[in-house]
């Protein structure tokens, strides 16, 4: 059979067969690839949406999880609110009288319940969140007992205080006689007593002791023995003396004595002010909080409603309400929560720094996915306007296109958030309003930018290029460099009003401070658009001289890469500097705990002697130095004394061969023991001065010249001479005053060398042979372990968290870096694949090379971009943040640039950005030159 040339007619018709087969498969990839846009961008909406609200929430479930914390250490007493008064100044202001006789103003039951039930309802209207087990009381003072038992007996003669409460009968259960019997002898004060008070003062039903007041004495008669209900609560722990005994031991020295307290019966309310009311009574009422559900974010609020609550008067009324200017409020809450919120401000001001910056780099990514849609839409829109759309018209259809797209994946994104945050701290403000702020730009990226490319109709098409004075090339445009003029200008201001102000003032958080890795991106961004151009020329030019066209074609492209729009190189700068940012915030606070650890413990162990304990021998040492895995040991004794101007300084005397040895594996400066010579002298009253290694703060007050140091004990007094100095040392890990010497016997009767003290060191301690060894030499002492310490820094809610945000935040930066490496490189797949197919068709088979020399200069100018921002950024709002709230201490962490935490997230961007256009290649290279020649 021959093959015979097809008739004309055929032939065209086979060709235009084969250009419809064509269009048709470019449509298909453009419909795909429009809908593929859309997808991405309800991903990405999907995912800005879920991470605006999860990473508020986290740091609010967090810092919520740290107040319980700080709430579970506090005693119920200091979880309510208190108000107190003088008897006699609350009784003086009333305008009632019980009783006929004597003209005195007293208190009936009623009226206590009625005063307590008005102030609370005043709390409750701040609001206060009030919770169960409010009472009211009076209080004697105390005075000396009478007529008790033996065991109430410890040399100074024993002390008796009377209480009433109004909520006796609740908090107290009747295990031996009863309230109030009929037969209370005339004259005497029915009480009741908790069966520890009983134990101790000896005293049953029916007993009668009594109280020796200044105005005569008060006769007492038993009638009950209690046992307490609750005795957590602050009906017994407001005056622990009502429940339970104590043992006074005088400061200033004499002999101890007991007191405890007894109280009235329920009915005798009017007897006890009859009996105290010229000896003195205090009144007091007490209101717990129920706290167990205040989050972090209601912190503020709670410490705001307190303060009003002790500046304010309580609202009372009727006969009550003369009295009211009597009354004293008060709340221990207060200081803690104010220890609380200023370390709040300090952790939510870095956390949100890091929230505001990743959605901004989230709004960018999605700002980039709109501006996809409407390049795949790009043929329909001008179609569109070709026929006379109007613009509202274009962007109807966008916003159809991004409604659709944007809004059921913000919903999505929000149930996964609402689903996965525990205790409803998703529904944070702070999150709403960035999610807000991510829908925002979904839903106004697409028309906004579609309107922006299509604000002119489609022009005559001039595939000649002929210029005249309608088509010739238009006049340069000023707008841009004046835009980019003042963005730089205005963020530059920014950042100067920000290092000028510091930390925000009264422990608030500083919005303002929150937008700095924005305000740095801006101005490094536009420097590196302009200067890229130029640098890629000048590669050009070189590239011109060589016999390869690899080279000059890719840098050709380059100079024009997707990759280097405003959009894309502001999103790609900004996610590696925030990842890199975080990643330095970890590494800080990684820091300041391991510092923390040696502040608090100064050796890898420490042990300090009890009350009960002996002196650290040097047997002890040396059992302790033979425990598996201790490199070296060393015992200080640390006694404290006074320079003649009355300032307390800490001498520390050390063996300085040993310590030495101990300091050497310690972060602490070296200990130069030759300049204070040996161990074992010993020092003589009046003899010469002693070598020692001083503190700054010490030599200050030293001085040069030999000083005497004065003990309150039976030590010295001996002269001390500084022959240098130390900055820090583990025996006082939280410097002071100190001086270390050689440890020697000191003048007086205590003067023989006591070591209070044993310094541990070794990298692979056996924790549980060293406590064993420890608890034998030296019995009742106290083991920390720094790891102990370190794992507890760590292991705190606010520690744990940032650490998972921090975490979270550079996945989602890096996360966010791949979109924008996908969606630059996608914007420019058009014209790549026509260029890689153009020169494939001239014999060029280097298409993997040619792609990664034309992208991967832009990806190393948003590197180095990013990396200046990086190291910007430590610098700029290093005084404005304060890392030490994640450690638990006061110790100052330094936020410095760090080698890994550079390196790493520019070479993940890398490392995607070349797997990414690896398999656009690929992709390429299986599509077919012919067709897509022919398509475009």
């Amino acid at each position: 059979m021959t093959n015979e040339p097809k008739a004309p007619d055929a032939a065209r018709t086979e060709e235009r067969g084969t250009s419809d087969e064509g269009r048709w498969r470019l449509n298909g990839r453009r419909r795909r690839a429009g809908q593929h846009s859309t997808l991405a961008l309800a991903l990405l909406v999907c995912g800005c949406v879920f991470a605006a609200l999860a990473g508020p929430a986290l740091s609010l479930h967090t810092r919520s999880q740290a107040l319980h914390q700080t709430l579970a250490k506090l005693t119920p007493t200091a979880e309510s609110v208190q108000v107190s008064a003088n008897w006699a100044d609350f009784t003086g202001q009333q305008a009632f009288q019980i009783g006929s006789g004597g003209g005195r103003q007293l208190l009936a039951s009623s009226d206590l319940v009625a005063s307590t039930d008005e102030m609370a309802h005043g709390f409750a209207a701040l609001p206060l969140p009030l919770g169960p087990g409010q009472w009211a009381g009076l209080t004697s003072k105390l005075d000396d007992a009478l007529g008790v038992g033996p065991r109430a007996q410890a040399g100074g003669k024993p002390e008796l205080e009377v209480v009433y409460r109004d909520l006796l009968t609740s908090n107290a259960r009747v295990v031996a006689g009863s309230y109030a019997p009929a037969a209370v002898p005339a004259g005497m004060l029915a009480v009741a007593v908790t069966t520890q008070t009983a134990a101790r003062f000896g005293l049953r039903p029916g007993s009668r002791p009594s109280m020796a007041t200044v105005f005569g004495p008060v006769r007492l008669f038993v009638t009950a023995i209690l046992a307490e209900r609750a005795p957590g609560s602050t009906f017994w722990t407001q005056d622990v003396l009502a429940g339970t005994p104590a043992l006074n031991v005088p400061s200033g020295g004499g002999s101890p004595y007991w007191v405890g307290g007894v109280f009235a019966d329920p009915s005798r309310l009017g007897a006890m002010q009859n009996a105290f009311s010229q000896a003195g009574l205090e009144m007091s009422w007490e209101f717990p909080l129920r706290l167990g559900g205040v989050n972090a974010a209601q912190a503020q609020g709670l410490e705001n409603a307190l303060n009003r609550a002790v500046t304010a008067t309580p609202t009372l009324t009727g006969t009550l309400e003369p009295g009211a200017t009597a009354l004293t409020v008060a709340s221990p809450l207060i200081a803690d929560l104010s220890s609380f919120l200023a370390t709040q401000a300090a952790t939510e001001t870095v956390l949100l720094l890091l929230f505001v910056s990743l959605i901004a780099v989230g709004a960018a990514v999605i700002l980039l996915a709109a501006r996809m849609i409407v390049a795949r839409r790009d043929g329909e829109l001008r179609m569109l306007r070709a026929r006379g759309g109007s613009l509202p018209q274009v962007a109807a259809m966008m916003t159809r296109t991004a409604v659709v797209a944007a809004v059921p994946a913000a919903v999505i994104g929000a149930g996964l958030a609402v689903a996965v945050i525990p205790g409803g701290a998703v529904f944070s403000l702070t999150g709403w309003l960035l999610a807000g702020i991510t829908l925002l730009a979904a839903l106004a990226g697409p028309p906004v930018i579609a309107v922006g490319q299509h604000r002119r109709p489609v022009p005559a098409s001039n595939p000649a290029r002929n210029t005249s004075a309608d088509t010739g090339r238009q006049k340069r445009s000023w707008r841009r460099p004046v835009a980019e003029v003042t963005a730089c200008a205005a963020a530059v201001a920014g950042l100067v009003v920000l290092r000028d102000q510091g930390l925000p003032a009264g422990g608030g958080v500083d919005l303002y401070l929150t937008i700095t890795p924005v305000l740095v991106a801006i101005p490094v961004v536009l420097v590196m658009l302009r200067l890229y151009p130029l640098a890629v020329r000048g590669l050009l030019a070189a590239s011109a001289r060589g016999n390869g066209a690899t080279g000059f074609v890719a840098l050709s492209q380059a100079a024009r890469s997707s990759l280097t729009g405003v959009l894309p190189a502001f999103g790609l700068v900004l996610a590696l500097s925030l990842a890199t940012f975080a990643g330095m915030v970890n590494d800080g606070i990684t820091r300041g705990e391991i510092a923390a650890s040696w502040t608090t413990t100064g050796a890898d162990v420490l042990i300090t002697t009890g009350p009960s304990s002996p002196a650290a021998s040097p047997a002890a040492v040396k059992a302790i130095a033979a425990v598996r895995g201790v490199q070296h040991a060393t015992a200080v004794w640390t006694t404290n004394w006074v320079t003649p101007g009355g300032q307390p300084v800490t001498v520390l005397a050390v063996d300085p061969a040993s310590y030495q040895a101990v300091v050497a594996g310690t972060p602490f400066p070296a200990f130069p023991a030759d300049r204070i010579g040996p161990a074992g002298g010993t020092v003589a009253f009046g003899g010469a001065a002693v070598p020692v290694l001083a503190s700054p703060s010490a030599a200050a007050m030293l001085g040069s010249a030999p000083t005497q140091l004065n003990s309150l004990y039976p030590l010295g007094p001996f002269k001390v001479r500084v022959a240098g100095t130390l900055s820090g040392t583990p025996a006082q890990p939280g410097g002071g005053a100190f001086v270390v010497m050689p440890l020697a016997t000191l003048p007086g009767s205590a003067g023989a060398p006591a070591p209070n003290m044993v310094l541990v060191t070794g990298s692979s301690i056996d924790d549980r042979q060293l406590t064993a060894v420890a608890g034998k030499v030296i019995p009742g002492n106290f083991t920390t372990f720094r790891t102990a310490v370190l794992a507890s820094l760590a292991d705190s809610p606010l520690q744990h968290g940032a650490v998972l945000i921090v975490a979270l935040t550079i996945g989602t930066a890096a996360a966010f870096g791949l979109f924008i490496v996908i969606l630059g490189l996608a914007l420019g797949s058009a014209e790549r694949e026509l260029t890689l197919a153009r020169l494939t068709v001239m014999g060029h088979e280097r298409p993997v090379e040619l792609a990664v020399a034309e992208t991967m200069p832009a990806v190393l100018a948003a590197v180095i971009a990013g990396a200046i921002c990086a190291v910007a950024l430590p610098h700029l709002v290093g005084s404005s943040i304060d890392l030490s709230a994640f450690t638990g201490t006061g110790a100052p962490v330094e936020l410095s640039p760090d080698a890994l935490a550079l390196g790493l997230p520019a070479a993940a961007i890398f490392v995607l950005a070349l797997a990414t256009l690896l398999a656009q290649t690929s992709a390429l290279n299986r599509r077919g030159i012919t067709g897509m020649l022919r398509a475009h």
